[in-house]
């Protein structure tokens, strides 16, 4: 019992020392901002051992302190600062004293960028390419292995990492504006060090680090500049819903009710129907926003004011840094809603044109629909997302060229998808994809099917909305399917022992370049033609195995017509005067062969025509 009360004193002296001797400031998020911002109020936390009954005082022209916000835990101070508009760039100093100790903190605040509220954003005239960035390619090889990181780069383990990085995407930049590409989405590239699938990075430990095995915060601007320098914008994945069990609040929670916790671990229902069920349970709906996505993501509490205005903050802080030009939240529904609504709209407060497109993976048009801000909801709700990500469309892709035709099935799939389109307030700004990093690779839904794929491609291109294309859909990469790794394979030739390189002619196959070529000029003629961005669009009821719709606006009209058959078949085109009358003949944009409009049109099996009219 002596010894146990002993090794109590030492423990109790060690810390009070370390308390002595720490500073009483040891940590500061975000470690600067800007003057001009639309919203004066400025949110700083301070962390360190006992904070909380420190005094603190400002003295600067322009800048004073709103309020001093405590928690439960003594260890946080959540200071907010009133930035006055005519508030000049410069550096001041936070003083904090507690008994006889006392520590200045040296803050700046920077110059905003001139324009910046006012930036533009991508639209439905852009193509989009998601990229995993620990799967594309890496460009530094010296970061793969870091000190005090759990997971360093094992190649041929699915799960592990292997290797990608910020220098790898930056070098491939002039390949996706070649292809078309006109707007870069990566997966989040903040601090992820999770024992296991830590390259996934959609589980945070650090929001104001880049991890180092990606790059650093520098690099993060370098390949926004390397983006607009080669006519890309750049969207930023924003995770409102989670972050990672190596998150260094974890040891230490601001506030106990900083997460959303449960007396043993309960993940999530993944029912985000229940959102839009009338007749819905207040328990299931409990269960779907607080319970946990994965066991690794703790689930945030974004009820607590503080924990909103700080990851609002941190949001702010990467556009505004990075030059960003729009955002992607993920698991959208999986946030009370309304309270996610107000988290998007704060950011939009201070870049009120910026475009937000929402992942909200509903099975019905209705449902997707719902998510679309401006959309007329029978209880009012606006989810202020500009735009939604169409996972009905995705289904009709992986179903449609793989079944015979019917009333239901087939080409009359995208027929009957369509033809919901009046529950959309805006349908120009649906994304639309073949696949993405959480679904089976395109590839295998199609069994390598060139002719299947090169439709789905086509159908892709010129749909109503804009096109999400996954990194390595231009080459038909391979997958495995129902397995999240086997949506990831590392693109061919992203890495310096790679026996081939992809992202060069001579180094993919045949039918790597024959699908490559074919969405590079589908990419191309959309980027240049707006009647494929937000033209208008009419669509005839399918039959003998093709399926016909228009788009069109007062300077073009376009035709796509999709042969689903497994044989050639004659299309009568008397059917179609009311878009073709007085036309007389179509040239197909990705072969340039004309076709006369005056006689039946002749279509390969299995094959898509897009004939733009003359």
């Amino acid at each position: 019992m002596k010894r146990i009360f002993q090794l109590f004193i030492t423990v109790l002296l060690v810390s009070q020392l370390e308390a002595k001797t720490l500073p009483l400031v040891q940590r500061v998020e975000p470690t600067f901002w800007w003057t001009e911002m639309n919203q004066r109020e400025l949110q700083i936390m301070l962390y360190g051992v006992g904070i909380n009954s420190a005094e603190v005082s400002v003295i600067y022209p322009g800048v004073s302190i709103v309020r001093k916000e405590l928690t439960d835990n003594a260890n946080y101070i959540f200071l907010y600062l009133n930035i006055a508009k005519t508030t000049l760039p410069g550096k001041f100093n936070i003083v904090f004293k507690k008994g006889k100790k006392k520590q200045i903190l040296v803050y700046e605040l920077k110059k905003r960028r001139d324009e910046s509220a006012a930036r533009k954003s991508f639209t439905e005239a852009d193509a989009i390419y998601l990229l995993m960035p620990d799967r594309f390619a890496n460009g530094n090889p010296a970061n793969d292995s870091i000190p005090g990181y759990h997971q360093a780069v094992h190649r041929d383990i699915p799960g592990a990492r292997h290797g990608g990085d910020i220098d790898g995407i930056i070098s491939k930049i002039p390949y996706l504006a070649d292809l078309g590409i006109t707007t870069l989405w990566t997966t989040p590239l903040f601090d992820n060090n999770d024992t296991q699938y830590s390259y996934h990075h959609y589980a945070c430990s650090d929001y104001y680090k880049i991890d180092p095995r990606l790059g650093n915060n520098n690099d993060y601007l370098r390949l926004s500049d390397s983006c607009h320098a080669n006519g890309l914008k750049l969207i930023i994945d924003v995770v409102p819903n989670h972050c990672g069990s190596s998150h260094w609040w974890v040891k230490d929670l601001p506030a106990k009710d900083w997460f959303n916790t449960w007396p043993t671990y309960t993940s999530s229902n993944y029912r985000m129907t229940a959102w839009t069920d009338p007749y819905a349970s207040n328990s299931d709906l409990y269960r779907l926003t607080h319970g946990w996505f994965a066991p690794n993501m703790p689930d945030l509490n974004l009820q607590n004011p503080l924990l909103f205005d700080y990851l609002k903050q941190v949001y702010i802080f990467w556009i505004e840094r990075a030059n960003i030009d729009g955002m992607r939240v993920d698991t959208y529904p999986y946030n009370d809603i309304k309270t996610a609504a107000r988290f998007v709209q704060s950011i939009r407060n201070e870049y009120p044109y910026m475009n937000v497109v929402g992942e909200c993976w509903v099975k019905t048009p209705a449902e997707i629909a719902y998510y679309q801000s401006g959309n007329n909801n029978k209880d009012g709700f606006d989810s202020r997302l500009t735009s939604v990500m169409d996972f009905c469309l995705k289904d009709v892709f992986s179903e449609a060229f793989n079944e015979p035709e019917s009333w239901d099935g087939g080409l009359a799939r995208f027929y009957s998808l369509y033809a919901q389109d009046f529950v959309y307030p805006n349908t120009n700004m649906i994304m639309n994809f073949l696949d993405n990093h959480d679904i089976d690779r395109y590839s295998t839904a199609v069994k390598r099917d060139v002719a299947k794929y090169k439709m789905a491609l086509a159908m892709l291109v010129t749909s109503r909305g804009y096109p999400q294309i996954y990194y390595g859909t231009e080459i038909m990469l391979d997958g495995i399917a129902g397995s999240y790794e086997g949506n990831r394979f590392d693109f061919p030739g992203g890495w310096i022992a790679d026996k081939r390189n992809a992202f060069t002619q001579k180094g993919r196959t045949i039918a790597e370049n024959e699908v490559f070529d074919y969405l590079k000029v589908l990419l191309k003629y959309r980027k240049n033609n707006p009647v494929l961005q937000c033209g208008k669009m009419k669509q005839f009821i399918p039959g003998n195995g093709i399926y016909v719709n228009f788009r069109y606006n007062n300077d073009k009209t376009i035709m796509i017509i999709a042969n689903n058959n497994g044989q050639p078949t004659e299309l009568n085109l008397a059917r179609f005067g009311e878009m073709l009358s007085g036309k007389r003949e179509g040239i197909e944009i990705t072969t340039s062969k004309m076709y006369s409009l005056e006689s039946p049109i002749r279509i390969s099996s299995k094959t898509v025509l897009i004939l733009e009219i003359k």
